[in-house]
């Protein structure tokens, strides 16, 4: 069984009936921005996308989290990976104005609910609503 692939593009949505049901990831005034089901069987070919996507934003890295839905923990993993990405690749992106950094924007209730149950909120950056 193959792996839904996500679909990425820059500046406008990508909302095709092929890729309904599916993530979807775009990068739009400056943010990632991430929308549809975020689950155990979508997230894993996110994180790939989403890297080169967050590769081209300069820090703070915004990823607006308006649309997606989280439907378990899978969420977290996901956020995780491309936040330790965004640390590893500081030497690159901190020109004199501090360190890079990540922000998570319009996080639902939920994903934060998730992130306490999994003892990460206190590592998360979440952004204040």
């Amino acid at each position: 069984m193959s792996k839904p692939e996500p679909q990425a593009s820059r500046g406008t949505a990508a909302n095709s009936a092929e890729g309904a049901g599916q993530p979807n990831l775009r990068v739009e005034d400056g943010r990632l921005i991430v929308t549809g089901p975020l689950r155990v069987d979508t997230v894993a070919g996110y994180k790939d996308a989403g890297i080169a996507l967050i590769d081209t934003l300069q820090s703070p890295v915004l990823i607006d989290l308006v649309d997606a839905d989280v439907q378990g923990s899978a969420a977290i993993a996901l956020l995780i990976a491309w936040q330790r990405h965004v640390v590893l690749r500081q030497p690159l992106a901190s020109q004199g104005d501090g360190p890079a950094s990540l922000r998570l924007l319009n996080a639902s209730p939920r994903l934060r609910e998730i992130a306490r149950a999994c003892g990460v909120d206190g590592i998360l950056p979440f952004a204040d609503a």
